[in-house]
């Protein structure tokens, strides 16, 4: 019994200790998805600056905002999208640049 009682009062600091850390990682996950939302959030704002600055056919505007867009998505880690935004941001880019030709 004592030494029942003794592995009781040695693993009590052990089994605080595992629920510190996992508390820890919690926070550190929540801190992580917490970003990746904000930064998803900017994008999708960014996004109808995007269309309407391509509807006044101000393509300088789109290709910043596409690339910052580009950004947020990349930070956000949304493998999906990365591809999306890449090509968007490329082609307002291009036609910023044919357009800056043509004045």
């Amino acid at each position: 019994m004592k030494k029942l009682l003794m592995v009781l009062i040695l693993s009590t600091p052990l089994l605080s200790n595992a629920q510190s850390s996992d508390t820890e990682n919690r926070t550190i996950q929540f801190k992580h998805l917490n970003d990746k939302v904000e930064n998803l959030e900017s994008a999708l704002r960014l996004q109808a600056l995007v269309n309407e600055a391509v509807d006044k056919e101000n393509y300088d505007l789109a290709c910043k905002a596409q690339s910052k867009i580009y950004t947020l998505v990349k930070q956000a880690n949304m493998r999906d999208m990365l591809h999306k935004a890449q090509d968007l941001k490329n082609a307002y880019c291009a036609v910023k640049k044919y357009s800056s030709l043509n004045k």
